[in-house]
């Protein structure tokens, strides 16, 4: 057996709330919501206003730290 053979991380890194959120919606909805994020018109607290007027909670903080690469998607 090597020196690294059972070389692991302590734990897989799950991704951050607002990817959760998309992976639960229907294929066409997780789309649209994945494009929201990256639509630089959308300020953080507006995408989350309208989400939550649809029934989807983000929180504001969720997606700005999401949409900066500053979540724990980023290490992925």
């Amino acid at each position: 057996m090597g020196l690294l053979d059972d070389l692991t991380p302590d734990k897989p890194v799950e991704p951050c709330r607002a990817i959760q959120v998309a992976l639960e919606l229907e294929p066409d909805d997780a789309r649209i919501l994945l494009d929201a994020y990256k639509n630089e018109r959308w300020s953080p607290t507006g995408l989350s206003n309208a989400l939550r007027s649809r029934g989807v909670t983000i929180a504001a903080d969720t997606i700005r730290l999401h949409t900066r690469n500053q979540c724990r998607c980023s290490k992925i």
